[in-house]
């Protein structure tokens, strides 16, 4: 029997590598008494897969693993067990039995949407007259136009690093949405602790052969502005992952 585990990765995990996880993972099912079924061979292991692997320093709400697991298990208690022993990194939001034939969960995702909180662009010193010049304006402001600058082009070439050396890529298909946050705008990822300048919501494609990076993005927005780039100053949540036709991937091909 094959489940889709939906999970959040927290703030205190966030520099947890994938493999990292993939180890955490195994040990949540042994811990929680999971049945879980073992592939063949010398050396056996839990037969599981994640959608996509998340980059080190990102936090998520929309995370997902694909696992086999004997049949006649109650999916809403292996849950509650799992959020028992995953401790405070991690919460396992729902496990959804998957439909006979379904698609491997690598293979169903399309698409990717992101929450990226600008913070601190005034506080730091060593700008130049200019550069002050524009911070002196609502950062907010100055964000907006930069992306209203990009929105507006038919092309946004980047060099993009494969193994096979570096080619250049157009990234403007890959952005399906692309805008600022409203300051009074609800979001279950809002830390209320955090005094960000703007919030950057995106979604792009997240194929394995069509991926935008959030960075990469945040990137070409900086660029338009007067403001330089500065990783230290953006927070990036990945607010969920989606099959075709924007569906969530806890919903496609599922079983409620």
């Amino acid at each position: 029997m094959r489940v889709r585990i939906k999970f959040a990765k927290k703030e205190s995990v966030q520099y947890l590598g994938h493999l990292d996880i993939l180890r955490f993972f195994q040990r949540c099912f042994n811990r929680a008494d999971v049945r879980m079924e073992y592939s063949e061979g010398f050396n056996p292991h839990q037969r599981m897969s994640f959608a996509q692997p998340l980059g080190v320093g990102i936090v998520s709400s929309g995370e997902y693993l694909d696992a086999e697991i004997a049949d006649g298990q109650d999916l809403k208690k292996i849950c509650e067990r799992l959020n028992e022993v995953c401790g405070e990194g991690f919460e396992v939001l729902s496990v959804r039995a998957v439909k006979e034939g379904a698609k491997k969960v690598m293979a169903a995702v399309r698409y990717a949407s992101y929450r990226v909180e600008v913070s601190g662009l005034i506080s730091n010193t060593e700008k130049t007259e200019s550069e002050f010049a524009s911070l002196r304006k609502d950062p907010e402001d100055v964000l907006r136009k930069a992306i209203e600058k990009l929105l507006v082009k038919d092309r946004i070439t980047v060099i993009k690093r494969t193994k096979s050396g570096e080619r250049e890529v157009d990234i403007r298909p890959q952005m399906m949405e692309l805008s600022l946050e409203k300051k009074d705008q609800k979001s279950e990822l809002k830390n209320a602790c955090a005094q960000a300048d703007c919030v950057v919501c995106m979604t792009v494609t997240a194929a394995s052969d069509n991926n935008l990076k959030a960075e990469t993005l945040m990137q070409q927005i900086f660029s338009e502005s007067e403001i330089a780039y500065d990783r230290e100053k953006i927070k990036i949540q990945r607010v969920d992952l989606f099959a075709d036709d924007m569906i969530p991937l806890d919903k496609f091909q599922t079983i409620a």
